[in-house]
């Protein structure tokens, strides 16, 4: 999987998890823009580590604000 597709299938998981009419982008707040709680996080982190066969602990989400944050993040996780 290349890291576009990476970037791609995160944030196909980040709309269809949250069930967002938002256009989902690297550049999207997942608070702001969004208006995440903490616990939809968890379940979207969830996900992801199911689909790519990762784990993303608390520690690795602290600095994460954006889809590209949490992309980028992923990206990490599989290059470990």
């Amino acid at each position: 999987m290349t890291i576009e597709e990476v970037k791609k299938e995160v944030l196909r998981i980040i709309k269809e998890s949250t069930e967002t009419e938002l256009k989902v982008t690297e550049e999207t707040s997942l608070f702001a823009d969004m208006g995440l709680a903490s616990v939809e996080v968890v379940v979207m982190v969830g996900e992801l580590e199911e689909t790519f066969g990762i784990d993303i602990s608390a520690s690795c989400l602290r600095d994460v604000r954006t889809a590209g944050d949490l992309c980028n993040t992923v990206i990490k996780k599989l290059i470990e």
